[in-house]
């Protein structure tokens, strides 16, 4: 689905600056945003109600997951919804930024320790996520529009604070390791 609802809101901005205001990818790009937001969440329920999870679930769920809220954030920072306005730039950054240095912390740490599972999910990443979800729709729905600060801003602070919430987390399990520290003979 990110393909698809990538490709509708760049056909929209492209569409519009020919001159066509009516055109329906504006509504498509909506339309698989939900359909994949939708889909990732009854696709969970069911793993979890049925016991399905699976290793290669595990991984390939966030990834999944991570992919269309960052793509959804940085086109929305970047060409916006044409005619109505985009995300400040600030927030693709900051977001982008949250998730570079935590993928090359765990792949540093995974590394370190031969373990990749060592990863514990917080609080503030999850609320993180539920604020991204919202400014995209928001940013979809409401493009430009003020009454979208205060979300914008909360999801910013939450994205802030769960980077050095993980960032503490990583530091922790750094020195819990032999790094640095000389070699015993």
């Amino acid at each position: 689905m990110v393909p698809l609802f990538a490709g509708a809101l760049l056909y929209h901005r492209e569409y519009y600056e020919e001159g066509y205001t009516g055109n329906g990818w504006y509504y498509a790009a909506i339309c698989f945003f939900a359909l994949a937001a939708l889909s990732d969440g009854v696709d969970g329920w069911i793993a979890r109600h049925f016991h399905q999870q699976s290793h290669l679930g595990r991984i390939l769920d966030p990834i999944a997951d991570k992919l269309l809220l960052v793509t959804g954030i940085v086109l929305l920072g970047t060409v916006g919804v044409a005619g109505k306005g985009r995300l400040p730039l600030w927030f693709p950054i900051l977001v982008v930024s949250r998730d570079f240095i935590l993928v090359t912390g765990t792949l540093f740490l995974g590394t370190l320790h031969h373990n990749y599972h060592f990863v514990k999910p917080h609080w503030t990443g999850k609320v993180c996520t539920f604020f991204q979800i919202a400014v995209v729709l928001l940013g979809l729905l409401l493009p430009g529009h003020s009454s979208t600060w205060p979300v914008l801003w909360a999801s910013g602070a939450m994205t802030s604070l769960s980077m050095v919430i993980y960032l503490k987390q990583g530091w922790d399990l750094l020195h819990q390791s032999n790094y640095g520290k000389p070699a015993q003979h």
